[in-house]
Order: structure tokens, then C-alpha cells, then sequence
């Protein structure tokens, strides 16, 4: 698909699209994301719920949370000490993903 400079600009797309970054604006966090971030939450927001269901349940396996288990907790870790997250919120956390 290549870049047309002469193709009319559809408004129910221009509207989507205005409502989507709204969406993530909206979100807690989304001023800290970088490009590569909110082009991937972009993403995650126009799956369908089955979609994107299925995506984080081939994330979440077990092996996948085992081999990344180093950043994982380290990045429980800094949301514990930042107290963006309690204590009980970090144990009930490592406790669903095993670790």
C-alpha cells in the first residue's frame, strides 16, 4: 500500500481516529510513553476483544513469563517502591504470574 497525495481524506476514519487518540491521551501514563509504546497501544485498542484477548493470553504463558521473569520483577519492583502499587497489589501480582 503506497502514500496517495491525491486520495480524499474519509471523515468516518478522520473521526475514528480522533476518538482513538482521545482514548490514549485519556489513559494514566501515556505522557511517559515513547513512539514505539502508544503506536503498540494504538494497536492493542483496535483489536476486537476476542483479538486481543487471544494476545495477552499468548503473552502471558507461563514460558514466556518464566524467561522474562529478570525484567518482570524488576519491573514490580520499581511500581512498588514508586508506590504506584501496595504491598498486597505486588504479592497478589508475582503470586498470578508465578514468580
Amino acid at each position: 500500500m503506497q502514500w496517495n497525495p491525491f486520495k480524499k481524506k474519509d471523515p468516518k476514519q478522520e473521526e475514528e481516529q480522533q476518538k482513538l487518540e482521545a482514548a490514549l491521551e485519556a489513559m494514566p501514563g501515556a505522557k511517559d510513553m515513547n513512539m514505539f509504546q502508544k503506536f503498540a497501544m494504538k494497536r492493542v485498542m483496535d483489536m476486537s476483544p476476542e483479538e486481543r484477548a487471544k494476545v495477552m493470553q499468548k503473552a502471558m504463558k507461563p514460558e514466556n513469563v518464566q524467561k522474562h521473569k529478570k525484567e518482570i520483577l524488576e519491573q514490580l519492583e520499581t511500581m512498588k517502591r514508586m508506590g504506584q502499587m501496595s504491598d498486597d497489589q505486588y504479592r497478589l501480582a508475582k503470586r498470578k504470574l508465578g514468580l
